[in-house]
């Protein structure tokens, strides 16, 4: 039998309603969604406040073509991974470990194993100290300009990190670590030149150039080109000639300016080197070298030199004399970041805190024993001198640190002395 025309209309009534009644819900649902996204970061239950929007293109265009299977792909990837690493094909075990992080951007235990995997084991399995040297490199490079950025919150990333500059870089438990840090000082020299060689104070005015350079140029929106050559017209100039000379403003530059040139680009320096506008662009360059490609903040590390980053009581300050041609310095920086950020979280990693603050305070002990560095990268002059100066701020640093871990330090401040008949 054919449905009457009545029964017709009060089906399409029915659906009508269960269509409307859905479009309701989900339009509900949509005005739900800020709500609950703000109320998720305010209780820090996102990895980012900006979990997919800073996310870099591949990372992003790999978790939408595997959706829910990229658990099941990180799982093999990380096997075969390390059937190749047992087999001595390194280079291909780097490039899986590359697409696991990729796969996985938000787990900091893949980021932080990698890492170590390059630095501590995959180095030790090659020949030459350059190869060495290069998987160091990797594994801190893998954590430092890519794993952080994408894990500000997740302090056991600044724990490893801080690790491998402690234990690879500085600890003598690697027979090629001379070569190593000999590498890391010649980096580090061509970047930001020869330190001077007075107390904090003097470090710490000879830095502050490049941490305002940074906060004026490099901490707004826009290309921070732009925004200094408006702040300094006649700098302008200076990269006009620098151009006409085919040397692009940069870690090129700057690699030349520490090292000297005795070409045409020498002759631009002789001429230059005494003016305001070129100290001005000397500054700027190094704070977006270290910006741009080491994911540094020089305005931290110049409240590590002034000692306004230590956290302990009212009016204390640590300052430190870091000659950043060391990697005790970046150790310090590290760890030292990372004890920061902890404090702002609501459910802090107590474990990674606690191994930040003692890397930190290992490396502060290296440098009371040898923190004075004699380098002339010419001639491969490298000798380490002791800085008493540092004992004071290691004092300072260890009583802190017992205040916050009362059961894991022992007592900074000897007992009082027994009564009489005791």
């Amino acid at each position: 039998m054919r449905a009457s025309r009545s029964e017709n209309s009060r089906r399409s009534g029915k659906v009508s309603t269960q269509l409307l009644t859905g479009a309701v819900l989900l339009a509900g649902a949509a005005l739900l969604l800020g709500p609950i996204n703000r109320i998720r970061s305010e209780l820090q239950l996102r990895a980012n406040d900006t979990i997919s929007e800073n996310l870099p293109p591949d990372i992003a265009l790999t978790q939408a073509g595997l959706g829910t299977f990229r658990a099941l792909a990180t799982s093999v990837l990380w096997n075969r991974a390390t059937r190749l690493q047992r087999e001595g094909r390194n280079f291909e075990a780097m490039r899986l470990a590359d697409w696991i992080t990729r796969l996985q951007p938000r787990f900091s235990a893949v980021w932080s194993f990698q890492a170590w995997n390059m630095a501590f084991n995959i180095s030790q399995a090659t020949d030459l100290p350059t190869e060495h040297w290069l998987w160091i490199r990797e594994g801190v490079a893998l954590l430092r300009d890519r794993g952080i950025p994408l894990n500000p919150r997740e302090i056991d990333l600044y724990r490893e990190l801080s690790h491998i500059f402690l234990r690879k870089l500085s600890s003598p438990g690697d027979e090629l670590h001379p070569y190593y840090q000999r590498e890391f000082a010649r980096r580090w020299h061509e970047l930001l030149g020869s330190p001077p060689t007075g107390d904090a104070k003097e470090m710490s005015a000879w830095f502050r150039p490049v941490a305002e350079a940074y906060r004026a140029y490099m901490s707004r929106p826009g290309e921070p080109l732009e925004h200094f050559q408006q702040a300094v017209p006649r700098a302008a100039v200076l990269l006009e000639q620098l151009e006409t000379l085919g040397v692009e403003p940069g870690i090129e530059l700057l690699r030349k300016v520490s090292v000297g040139d005795p070409g045409r680009l020498g002759q631009w320096l002789a001429r230059n080197k005494a003016t305001a506008e070129y100290a001005k662009l000397l500054a700027f360059l190094r704070a977006r070298a270290l910006a741009k490609n080491y994911n540094m903040d020089p305005g931290w590390m110049l409240k590590l030199l002034e000692g306004e980053w230590s956290g302990a009581e009212a009016g204390e300050e640590i300052p430190l004399r870091l000659d950043w041609r060391l990697p005790e310095a970046h150790c310090i920086y590290w760890a030292s970041l990372g004890i920061h950020r902890g404090l702002k979280l609501l459910r802090p990693d107590e474990y990674a805190s606690f191994y930040c603050d003692s890397n930190l305070l290992n490396a502060l002990s290296l440098l009371k024993d040898n923190g004075r560095l004699v380098f002339d990268p010419a001639g491969e002059v490298y000798r380490r001198l002791p800085a008493p100066e540092f004992m004071p701020s290691l004092i300072k640093a260890l009583k802190n640190s017992a205040r916050k871990y009362p059961d894991a330090y022992p007592q900074t401040e000897p007992p009082p002395p027994a009564g009489p008949g005791r």
